[in-house]
């Protein structure tokens, strides 16, 4: 034990005395340092006597004021714990203060109060929040994270950088006790979600970044530093940045390159010549011959009536913008046309005239060569159309230094501007009669004011063709509205790539003529026309190996019974030859790993920050209610999603269906629809929860009138499917692994009661004596009732953890004893002709009764129990891992797509199954059944199989 003396003026400790104890009673220590902590009561359970407070409005309405809003908004919704939590990549802040020694407390926590203050006014904008403050003896740390759910913006790293900077600066210059500013930045996916006992929830974000970006502080002092992937992200300039040295960081073993970021500044050289994408030769521009019509009318009328036209192509990011302007680019330049491209920057918005002067550089001809040769270069551009006093005009606009002459030190700011663009002018006017010019601008949203200003003007007045982007229109400025509005000014929307052309672009990526139908619909559902998405996932797909490639040749050889199926399920060939391609060439087909399910595959990060940023978008309640529906599939009914929305009533939920249906993120089904063959997602338009139907008409509920459905104008068919790209997967994948767990579960639990035949086909199972099947098996070995997910800690997992088994033989004693007994008795009597057995088979038929023979009138629903019940029951049960379960209900989709004719859609997965692989998985389980049951069910079963229509 030591005994030590602080002696804070020389900053270090005297030690006073030494002994050694042994033994060491760790208890009576205890007891000793509890002597001296009078406020900890060592007699109650509870330490933090908060908890016990009574309750105190005016308190809590101050304790709000410290809660995030959309958090807070939450919780007074009612929302459940477990609903709140996600699993999301942010992008986290940490300001670190250090004040000098001498400063007083007192005046410590003004300036802490004034810092605090500041940083969340600056990073409200961009969408941070300030989440937790750290207090130490002499500094303290401000933890900012950006992305938060329901603050998703686009450009986050670039906001995240930009309100470091100004906080960083503000630090410096207003709070006079600072001793050491230093800022660090990172990115990346972790958990953000309440932790901690229920009487001490705290909402934090948790993950390897936040532990990286903690040891930044300490690593890069006195600066404002981000990691690699903030610098990538942010889409800032590089010249803002500054790479810094590797340094050692406890408990981060690889952290990565590191960067200093410099603040925005104004770059000493103008922009350069590029566009975001070449032409790439073996993969042709699909679907876009509208588009190139319209520059090429642009371009007729320019060259015969000697007036300037400006194409403008309108669409959303990923739609082939870039692309379609490196194939004009292209065919320009092969007519001889003189292209001046250029693509902007969101930075490039806030310097004036910044389009212009790297426009007129690229024309000079001065933006690649080197600086000592800039000025020579572009005095011989000017000879001979502009005067030579004048040449110094462009010093400033060029970087470069011709002598100030008399007549320009005579002119003020904006005669010399309103000079420079009247030379401008003449300068093209007189380019234009040698060659024709064409402008290409990428990412025209981007320009400023200033730029849209002189290029309307231009158009009037000089015959020159400008083709651009852009993404919208409804954020473009006045100046660029006014110029959309020029009779000279054509806007031209860029819509989705049709089906096929979506499919080809995906074999050219792969390097195939044909993929498989899964592949197809993965594509199709998460694409939606974007020929981004389909790029970037077909990417994705091959990094992560889980394709097979086949030789065409090889597999048309092979023509084994085994395959017939396979082959017949396989896309056509779409008769597309890769560019260059010869005739002997060997020609690929691919398909999926027997191991991979795609509906499992994650996004790829670019795709779900894409789709994620529409999610925050949406209010809260439509996000919850996104993110439920997404747990479904693609497409869901109402009903099973208002059993996940816990305390929502069908007024609500259909008020919140009716929001999102108007801004088409989902939209209603028809079955005039034309969507890929996937059984889960064929429209219906029956009621299929018959069962709860009936209990609503028994007990009907109060808040969802009739008069509140023809006022919603809910359609008939209560199903709806979501209407934009991805936000499906996205939604599904900001779950915890947990709660994805649980919510599958629970779907699983609510469809189990309907999985069987319709009232109108008497009940029962579609695989005749399916149960009694398996209820040997069931016995003997037992079945999974979900013990692993127990622990989850989950609400919904404990409420319903003993819901879900396979269905028991007593389930459907009411439906398929009676008939098995009839039968018995029908096949006792004794039948010695033909003419007296079919006068048993009429006596028979005349004595049924009134009641089946209604029900035998009725419309049949197996269709839609195999579209909407069996096939996502199947889904739900893979996805939480009951094998058993998922492959009972899977032999029951079988049977009951081999009982309506669909014999190819046996399996519920898009993966091609042969019939005879699903009737063989079936016997097996058959003759399990044959032991227990007698030779009376295999009779039955081998009657049965005969009966169905098995033709391949």
């Amino acid at each position: 034990m030591f005994e030590v003396e602080i002696m804070r003026e020389d900053e270090a400790v005297k030690l006073r005395d030494m002994r050694i104890i042994d033994p060491f009673d760790f208890d009576e220590h205890f007891d000793k340092c509890l002597d001296y902590l009078p406020h900890y009561r060592t007699s109650a359970d509870t330490l933090r006597t908060a908890l016990e407070l009574d309750p105190d409005s005016t308190l809590e309405q101050t304790l709000r004021k410290h809660i995030m809003k959309n958090l807070l908004k939450k919780i007074d919704e009612g929302q459940p714990m477990e609903y709140i939590s996600e699993f999301r990549t942010v992008t986290m802040v940490l300001v670190s203060l250090e004040f000098h020694k001498t400063a007083w407390m007192s005046h410590l926590c003004h300036l802490i109060q004034e810092a605090a203050l500041y940083i969340s006014t600056v990073i409200e904008k961009g969408g941070g929040q300030l989440s937790r403050i750290f207090m130490f003896e002499k500094s303290c740390m401000f933890l900012c994270v950006f992305g938060l759910p329901g603050d998703k913006k686009p450009d986050e790293c670039a906001h995240a950088l930009e309100s470091s900077f100004s906080i960083f600066s503000f630090c410096w210059e207003n709070l006079a006790e600072t001793k050491l500013v230093s800022i660090s930045i990172t990115n990346g996916p972790v958990f953000c979600g309440v932790i901690g006992a229920v009487a001490r929830h705290e909402y934090t974000v948790i993950g390897p970044k936040v532990s990286l970006v903690a040891r930044m502080i300490t690593a890069y002092p006195g600066l404002v530093s981000c990691d690699e992937v903030t610098y990538l992200r942010s889409m800032l300039p590089a010249y803002n940045f500054k790479k810094l040295p590797e340094k050692m960081m406890k408990n981060i073993s690889n952290p990565g390159k590191m960067y200093e970021y410099l603040g925005h500044r104004r770059c000493i050289m103008f922009g350069r010549r590029h566009l975001a994408r070449e032409r790439n030769k073996n993969h042709p521009l699909l679907d876009r011959e509208k588009e190139l019509e319209a520059f090429q009318m642009a371009q007729r009328e320019c060259l015969h009536q000697k007036k300037g036209q400006a194409v403008l192509y309108e669409g959303g990011k990923g739609y082939g913008k870039s692309q379609l302007l490196a194939e004009i680019n292209f065919l320009a330049q092969k007519e001889g046309h003189r292209v001046l491209p250029l693509k902007l920057k969101e930075a490039d918005f806030k310097q004036c005239f910044y389009a212009i002067q790297t426009l007129m550089a690229i024309f000079f001809e001065i933006d690649a060569c080197p600086a000592y040769y800039r000025q020579e270069c572009l005095h011989k551009q000017l000879r001979g159309m502009v005067e030579e006093p004048l040449h110094c005009l462009f010093n400033d606009l060029f970087f470069v230094k011709f002598p100030l002459s008399f007549k320009v030190s005579h002119m003020d700011d904006l005669t010399r501007q309103k000079k420079v663009k009247a030379c401008f002018f003449q300068v093209l006017q007189e380019a234009v009669r040698e060659t024709p010019l064409i402008f290409l601008i990428d990412e025209a949203q981007y320009m400023d004011a200033a730029s849209w200003e002189f290029l309307e003007t231009l158009l009037s007045t000089v015959p020159i063709i400008m083709v651009m982007t852009l993404t919208s229109t409804f954020t473009l400025c006045g100046c660029a509205q006014h110029f959309l509005q020029s009779s000279q000014a054509v806007l031209v929307p860029i819509l989705k790539l049709a089906t096929t052309s979506l499919l080809r672009m995906a074999c050219w990526e792969l390097g195939v003529v044909s993929i498989p139908q899964e592949l197809q619909i993965y594509l199709l559902h998460r694409c939606f026309g974007n020929p981004l998405y389909c790029e970037v996932l077909c990417q994705d797909l091959l990094s992560k190996d889980v394709l097979l490639f086949h030789d065409l040749q090889k597999e048309e050889k092979n023509s084994k019974w085994e395959t017939l199926s396979a082959n017949a399920m396989k896309s056509t060939i779409y008769g597309i030859l890769p560019a260059g391609s010869e005739e002997d060439q060997e020609l690929y087909i691919c398909t999926v790993k027997d191991d991979v399910n795609l509906d499992t595959v994650l996004l790829p990060p670019l795709l779900k920050e894409i789709a994620v940023n529409q999610l925050d978008q949406l209010s809260l309640e439509e996000q919850l209610l996104v993110k439920c529906a997404a747990v479904i599939g693609h497409s869901f009914h109402i009903d099973l999603l208002q059993h996940l929305l816990p305390g929502w009533n069908k007024n609500k939920l259909l008020q919140v269906l009716r929001a999102l249906v108007d801004i088409h993120v989902l939209c209603w089904f028809s079955k005039s629809q034309e969507l890929p063959a996937e059984s889960i997602l064929v429209p219906s338009s029956i009621k299929i929860i018959e069962q709860t139907k009936e209990q609503k008409k028994k007990k009907p509920d109060a808040d969802s009138p009739l008069s509140l459905q023809e006022e919603l104008s809910l359609p008939q068919t209560e199903m709806l499917e979501f209407g934009v790209p991805l936000l499906r997967e996205a939604a599904w994948e900001l779950w915890p692994k947990a709660q994805q767990i649980a919510l599958h579960l629970e779907c699983a639990c609510f469809l189990q009661d309907l999985a069987c035949r319709c009232q109108s086909c008497h009940g029962g199972d579609f695989v005749p004596f399916h149960r009694f099947a398996i209820c040997s098996a069931k016995s003997c070995s037992g079945i999974s009732r979900f013990y692993s997910y127990k622990d989850t800690g989950s609400v919904l997992t404990q409420v319903i953890t003993d819901k879900l088994q396979l269905p028991s033989p007593q389930d459907s004693f009411q439906f398929q004893t009676k008939p098995f007994r009839s039968q018995e008795a029908f096949t006792s009597e004794h039948c010695r002709t033909e003419e007296e057995f079919l006068d048993q088979v009429n006596r028979k038929l005349a004595q049924t009764s009134p009641e089946k023979d209604m029900l035998t009138t009725k419309p049949c629903h197996c269709e839609e129990i195999l579209q909407l019940v069996l096939s996502p029951l199947t889904q739900h049960c893979l996805v939480i891992g009951e094998t058993t379960c998922a492959f009972y209900y899977l032999l029951e989709a079988a049977a009951a797509s081999l009982d309506l004719s669909d014999n190819y859609m046996g399996r519920p997965n898009p993966n091609p199954v042969s019939p005879s692989l699903v009737l063989f998985g079936g016997l097996l389980l058959f003759e399990e059944g044959k032991q227990s049951s007698g030779p009376a069910l295999s009779i039955l079963i081998f009657e049965k199989a005969q009966s169905e229509d098995l033709s391949v």
